[in-house]
């Protein structure tokens, strides 16, 4: 293991939350930092995307539906910058929307905690 490894898992995972809707934004964040994660949030696609290029983030999570882009344009962009970064789209649509080929997984609103909490572990174990 090199000491570049061992920081990276010696440090709490930094996950950073795309949603327009506040209250969606809040709750998934006071569930994520109540599991020992650090947490960043934007309100948009603009201020996501700022803050994944200049944060060591190591998962994303971005609602699908924003005002300016989808979640899956912005998992394009950002996997552009960073590949090795999983991005977890989140939806209320009924279907599972185009473009999932740059995220890393997809979950429907709604979903119980635990399943957010399993499917992000996983991602950050891969």
């Amino acid at each position: 293991m090199n000491l570049a490894s061992l920081s990276t898992a010696a440090r709490t995972p930094l996950i950073l939350c795309i949603d327009d809707a506040d209250i969606a934004l809040r709750v998934r964040k006071l569930l994520l930092v109540s599991e020992g994660y650090d947490v960043l949030t934007a309100h948009s696609a603009e201020d996501g995307l700022e803050l994944f290029k200049q944060s060591p983030i190591d998962l994303v999570i971005a609602d699908h539906f924003l005002s300016a882009k989808t979640g899956t344009e912005i998992a394009r962009e950002m996997k552009g910058l960073k590949p090795e970064v999983p991005i977890l789209i989140i939806s209320a649509a009924a279907e599972k929307p185009a473009g999932l080929e740059f995220a890393d997984g997809f979950l429907a609103k709604g979903e119980p905690p635990n399943i957010l909490l399993d499917t992000i572990a996983y991602l950050l174990a891969k």
